[in-house]
């Protein structure tokens, strides 16, 4: 059987092919990562050396303004709460006042860096009242502003709301 040049082609390309899968397998599991040495000498301990500090004389201690406790970081979650959709309406929406608090600050923050999706969600809080004062105009800004959002979901989200809440206030 004569091999002709269309089937060396073939074989070349199936063993290019193969070795890119083996070496894409392998480079998974770590197999060519550079590796730190380790080193297996022991380190011998330095002597310990106790230095003695003559006493103190008493004298007046210096004076440290108190600290007020820094305020834990505002967010819509529990610690090791992934965040959703469904943490945020639960903290909106919940009676724990410091949870909605927080939850709005949180929102607000983002909404100030221009994530449009917390405007949304400003809106809902501001339309249901939830944390703040029921106040539909309020909620209606925020709807707007995240109607114009670059990202189709937060858009058409804040499109419905929009209208959910100008039906609302025509009846």
């Amino acid at each position: 059987m004569k091999l002709d040049r269309f089937w060396m082609v073939q074989i070349v390309i199936i063993l290019i092919l193969f070795t890119l899968l083996i070496g894409s397998y392998l480079f998974s599991f770590g197999l060519f990562a550079d590796k730190p040495a380790t080193n297996t000498a022991t380190v011998a301990s330095a002597p310990v050396v106790i230095a003695t500090t003559p006493e103190a004389t008493p004298t007046t201690a210096p004076t440290v303004a108190p600290t007020k406790p820094t305020e834990p970081a505002a967010t819509c979650t529990s610690a090791g709460v992934t965040l959703s959709s469904d943490t945020i309406r639960d903290s909106l929406s919940s009676s724990d006042a410091p949870r909605q608090a927080s939850c709005l600050a949180f929102l607000q923050a983002e909404s100030l860096a221009g994530d449009k999706g917390a405007e949304v969600w400003l809106g809902q809080a501001h339309h249901h009242g939830w944390g703040v004062a029921k106040n539909l105009q309020e909620a209606a800004k925020h709807y707007r502003q995240a109607a114009h959002s670059d990202d189709s979901d937060v858009r058409d989200s804040a499109q419905q709301w929009l209208q959910q809440l100008e039906q609302e206030t025509q009846h």
